[in-house]
């Protein structure tokens, strides 16, 4: 039995009044109407790749879905009080104005935080900064910018 995903999608903006993403079943259905393949069989395989993710990065290592994301740890070092400037020192800050520090930078604690980065063919449609002009007369830029500004 053959779904029409448009359809679906269509009922889920009338119905709950805003566009949201995908549902697990949706993307089932979108799986296999390109391949074939059982929804329930489908959801097997994401949840599958949901523990091996979580198993991955529950023991500090990176974790990458081909073609999608990469999860991986980001580490910033801690700094002791006065690292970044000290007492007295003049630092330049934005548009070029100087400032006297009156004490030494505050001591920074150590922190780990996990970052997803796009990968394969969805990174390849994340705008550039130097052509965002560009970018903005997309569909892609005008469905966000609707969906957003809303």
């Amino acid at each position: 039995m053959a779904y029409n995903t448009t359809l679906l999608r269509s009922v889920r903006i009338t119905t709950k009044g805003a566009n949201v993403s995908l549902t697990k079943h949706e993307l089932a259905l979108e799986v296999q109407e390109m391949t074939g393949i059982k929804p329930n069989l489908v959801k097997s395989v994401m949840d599958a790749i949901a523990e091996v993710a979580a198993d991955e990065i529950a023991l500090g290592e990176d974790f990458t879905v081909p073609g999608i994301c990469r999860i991986t740890w980001r580490y910033r070092p801690p700094q002791v009080k006065g690292a970044r400037w000290k007492k007295g020192e003049e630092v330049v800050g934005f548009g070029g104005i100087a400032n006297i520090k009156e004490t030494d930078s505050p001591p920074v604690k150590a922190q780990v935080t996990l970052k997803p980065n796009l990968t394969g063919e969805v990174g390849k449609l994340r705008p550039k900064a130097t052509t965002m002009t560009d970018f903005m007369k997309t569909k892609t830029a005008k469905a966000v910018v609707k969906r957003k500004a809303g």
